[in-house]
């Protein structure tokens, strides 16, 4: 190899090794940003603690919703005057329960403000690796095992089986 060569290439390793800090010095930056204390002390258990608002205001009002069906259910037609009233009452109670929706969708949008907060902080610093990132190959995903395929909650609209196919199934 001639000593326009060695230069060269040890031109060229030179180089890539300043591109190596770069990187690692913006990924530096950004891993630090990643670690906002704002967003693990305030952000992130605000959100769970919405997601436990969501779970208890929801239980509350199914079962709220169910007692006033039972109650409905129970209902002795024989004096048709008060029965009335009590099947307004009930019903009543479940329009009061369904209101918990409104309520819902406050603390998720509050929640999904948090995920965002929590995306972008992702994006960036996948931005500063994306340089020395573009050259890995992502590793493939492995399979779910057969149980665990199936244990991914209800679907979102437009994806699984819809309710018609189900309901031609067992008809």
């Amino acid at each position: 190899m001639s000593a326009d060569e060695a230069s060269l290439r040890i031109k060229k390793l030179t180089q890539e090794c300043v591109d190596i800090v770069r990187t690692i010095l913006v990924a530096r930056r950004e891993m630090g940003k990643l670690h906002d204390p704002t967003l693990r002390e305030i952000h992130l258990p605000r959100a769970s603690e919405e997601i436990g608002a969501i779970l208890a205001l929801t239980e509350t009002a199914t079962n709220d919703i169910m007692l006033a069906a039972e109650d409905m259910m129970s209902i002795d037609f024989g004096d048709a005057e008060a029965a009335a009233e009590i099947v307004n009452d009930q019903c009543m109670k479940i329009f009061e329960a369904c209101s918990f929706q409104d309520i819902t969708g406050q603390r998720i949008s509050n929640v999904l403000k948090t995920l965002q907060l929590v995306e972008q902080k992702i994006e960036d610093l996948e931005g500063a690796w994306s340089g020395a990132s573009s050259q890995i190959q992502p590793e493939p995903v492995a399979a779910a095992h057969a149980d665990e395929a199936l244990l991914n909650g209800p679907a979102l609209e437009g994806e699984g089986i819809e309710q018609d196919v189900i309901d031609k199934l067992f008809a």
